[in-house]
């Protein structure tokens, strides 16, 4: 009983590790219809395999690699990567985050706070 129990645990880790070989094969195909679809001049976050990030604009999409202008603070030459390095990539959210946004909420009312004051100190100086 415990043998047959080691082999099926045996087998079942080796169907996985050939599952998990097969996707790591084909993912490569599935960046490059992504880049295809993304149209160009559209900001990506990429990550690689070898752990490197970073935020470019799709600049075009080859049959090997894709090519993007990496947004750096000093300008670099736009850049292949071959889509086998890609782990993830997507689109940049657009619009603001949620900080930006309480910023500027909270400048407003204070800003509408000291307008208000202001104004009542006029009347009562007449």
């Amino acid at each position: 009983m415990r043998t047959a129990l080691s082999i099926m645990t045996s087998v079942a880790l080796m169907l996985l590790v050939a599952v998990h070989g097969a996707a790591a094969q084909t993912s490569s195909d599935i960046w490059r219809s992504f880049a295809e679809r993304v149209d160009v001049g559209t900001e990506v976050n990429v990550r690689l395999n070898d752990g490197r990030r970073f935020r470019a604009t799709l600049v075009a999409a080859r049959s090997d690699a894709m090519l993007v202008q990496p947004k750096t603070r000093v300008p670099v030459p736009i850049q292949a990567v071959p889509y086998e390095q890609i782990v993830r990539m997507e689109r940049t959210k657009p619009g603001i985050g949620a900080g930006k946004a309480v910023a500027i909420g909270v400048a407003t009312g204070v800003g509408a706070f000291f307008g208000i004051l202001a104004i009542l100190f006029a009347a009562v100086g007449d």
